[in-house]
């Protein structure tokens, strides 16, 4: 019996029925790994991390783990939440998430869960003005370059750039690239680096960390979600450029702040109707 039929046969006694999607319980196979259970599934490794607690380099077998189908992310509704800005913040529109999730009006609660098919993601990044994209939406609340540092209250260069964003809020990744860290990283707390040929782009003070060490990343794919974690005042993702192993200033290769939300089409639609 394949992986894909151990997995339908779980979902059957398993599986909970939600909107226009619905969650596989896999158990882990002998020989499983997270790239072969993400190509079975056509579900990225990234998609699988952030709706799992789990160690991908040590899956045990028995283990049970969840599969969304079709691939997408989840969102918990925040306090001050609307449909509006869920969508700024997966560069998506607000029919699609409303379609997503059969939402016949915009009123949403504190707590409900919202299911964003991957598909739906991004298509609202700006890919025409600079070669890298936002890798959140929110507000710049410290540039690059010298700063009163917020915590020890003393003039320090701040090497990157901060975006403010709600805990939760999905962080995409700017490039294309491999992940060569993901995990704690000092006073950056839980944080993620891609290589991207001469390019270290850091992301920091994640709340969750989705991708793993030597993951190949696609511009846009899901890297983790906003924190405070590290040494930090609130929730914001620390966005940071090297070259050569030396900080630059990431607003020269980032589309203007005007532009971080730039929607090329509206024509969505999920599959199965």
């Amino acid at each position: 019996m394949n992986k894909k039929v151990l997995a339908i046969f779980f979902f059957l006694i398993a599986a909970s029925l939600f909107a226009n999607y619905y969650i596989l319980n896999y158990y882990i196979q002998p020989g499983d790994t997270l790239y072969l259970i993400s190509k079975e599934f056509n579900v990225s490794p990234s998609v699988i991390l952030d709706w799992n607690d789990i160690d991908p380099y040590h899956l045990k077998v028995g283990q049970s783990i969840k599969i969304p189908q079709p691939n997408g992310i989840i969102y918990e509704v925040k306090q001050g939440d609307t449909l509006y800005d869920i969508s700024l913040r997966f560069f998506t529109t607000v029919d699609a998430i409303k379609k997503a999730n059969n939402l016949l009006s915009s009123f949403i609660y504190v707590g409900q869960k919202l299911f964003i098919p991957i598909d739906y993601v991004g298509v609202a990044f700006n890919v025409y003005d600079k070669s890298f994209i936002w890798p959140v939406y929110g507000k710049i609340s410290s540039t690059y370059g010298s700063r009163i540092h917020p915590i020890y209250q003393k003039r320090t260069f701040h090497t990157g750039l901060d975006i403010a964003a709600p805990e939760g809020s999905p962080i995409f990744s700017a490039t294309n690239g491999v992940v060569t860290h993901a995990g704690e990283y000092g006073g950056y707390g839980l944080a993620v680096i891609v290589k991207y040929g001469n390019y270290e782009i850091v992301y920091g003070h994640m709340s969750k960390v989705s991708v793993y060490k030597g993951q190949t990343v696609r511009k846009g794919e899901l890297l983790g979600r906003v924190g405070s974690t590290g040494i930090s005042t609130g929730p914001h993702l620390h966005f940071e450029v090297r070259i050569n192993g030396k900080h630059t200033n990431p607003v020269v290769f980032l589309p203007s702040y005007g532009r971080m939300y730039v929607l090329k089409d509206q024509g969505l639609y999920l599959g199965g109707e």
